[in-house]
């Protein structure tokens, strides 16, 4: 019996949801890369837009010690890669003009990061970069022996404007595949400061929602994105959050994040650790699951911040861990992010309360191993 047909729209809104199970964690990657370039290994890293490929390079290149040379080749002209000639009349030769950044690599060792390596790049630009990683020069002028490369690209499944790589420039690449990964985004994110709510809602339905593509949007949700949704959060007036919003992630992911927000994230967090607010998640809808896992996460990344608590407010926490309902794994869920602010927890394991609280979730966890 012959399979299904399946449209091409289904096709483009099935793909990305293949891919997201392939390929490394950011964390992995920066791991195997690293220890690849270390080797004299020039390596492509592929992976959706925005999901954090440039921020490996740049991680590694602070890592390595070494200058960061990012080049976009689908915004660079092939003279910017390959250099210019000029005539030469003493000599009646053409002499050859190599770029700065070139002569940069050669004079010390620097990280060369080509970027959008096949995003509708000519054959000349390909041509450029098969010198730059197999020859390690441009034109006459050769790179210092620690100067690094690596490149990045889209996948073929993104319907970006892909150019085929040579078989032969393929060859000379360590290949790693970068994949979306929720929990190691929200760690990262936790540290950069983005807004609590974003943080609450990524984690509670994870990849789906971090990276979101249908072949059609022209905004839509990638860790990216988020980022720089959050940005307008901190700043956007109330009547203009979800239009700043939308254009950052899309309407139709913006619409589905506001209303989460508003059935599951408007806590405020501020209110029930300074003024001991108690929550009874037994009670209409602060039962459902979705509102005890966001203010779970949203209280414990609000404390993760480094929010001032006072000690006359140290043992709110403790209310608040202990409220009506909040089982055990949500305790641990904000826990988990409390214990990254570590002069907070010192202070919290002061407290008798705490100490107590501390010892009967660790009975039950014992108890669920059994």
């Amino acid at each position: 019996m012959a399979p299904p047909k399946t449209s091409a729209a289904s096709k483009r809104k099935a793909a990305p949801e293949r891919i997201l199970t392939q390929g490394y964690t950011w964390t992995e990657l920066h791991r195997l890369v690293g220890t690849t370039l270390r080797a004299g290994i020039s390596t492509l890293v592929r992976g959706h837009p925005g999901i954090g490929k440039s921020t490996v390079a740049a991680a590694l290149a602070a890592e390595m010690g070494l200058p960061l040379i990012d080049i976009r080749l689908a915004q660079r002209d092939p003279v910017d890669l390959c250099g210019v000639w000029f005539p030469d009349k003493d000599k009646h030769a053409l002499e050859a003009y190599p770029p700065r950044w070139a002569l940069d690599a050669a004079e010390r060792p620097c990280f060369i990061f080509l970027d959008e390596i096949n995003a509708a790049v000519t054959k000349l630009h390909q041509a450029a970069a098969y010198q730059i990683v197999l020859e390690k020069r441009v034109g006459e002028v050769r790179f210092h022996p620690d100067t690094v490369v690596m490149a990045a690209g889209n996948l073929d499944d993104d319907h970006a404007i892909v150019t085929p790589l040579s078989s032969a420039l393929c060859n000379r690449f360590a290949h790693f595949t970068l994949r979306v990964d929720a929990p190691t985004w929200l760690i990262w994110a936790a540290e950069a400061g983005l807004h609590p709510s974003i943080l609450a809602y990524v984690g509670r339905h994870g990849e789906e929602v971090l990276y979101a593509y249908d072949g059609e949007a022209m905004a839509f949700p990638t860790p990216r994105s988020w980022e720089m949704a959050s940005r307008v959060l901190a700043v956007a007036a109330d009547a203009d959050r979800k239009r700043l919003v939308s254009a950052c992630i899309g309407t139709a992911a913006a619409e589905q994040f506001f209303s989460w927000l508003r059935l599951n994230g408007e806590v405020d967090v501020a209110k029930l650790i300074r003024k001991g607010q108690a929550i009874d998640f037994t009670a209409g809808a602060h039962a459902e699951p979705s509102f005890i896992h966001a203010t779970a996460y949203a209280v414990g990344v609000w404390l993760r911040a480094g929010e001032e608590v006072s000690d006359a407010q140290l043992p709110n926490i403790v209310t608040f861990l202990r409220s009506t309902g909040l089982d055990p794994e949500y305790a641990f869920l904000a826990l988990r992010q409390i214990s990254h602010n570590k002069a907070l927890m010192q202070r919290l394991r002061q407290l008798p309360a705490y100490r107590s609280l501390a010892d009967d979730l660790m009975v039950l966890q014992l108890a669920n191993y059994q």
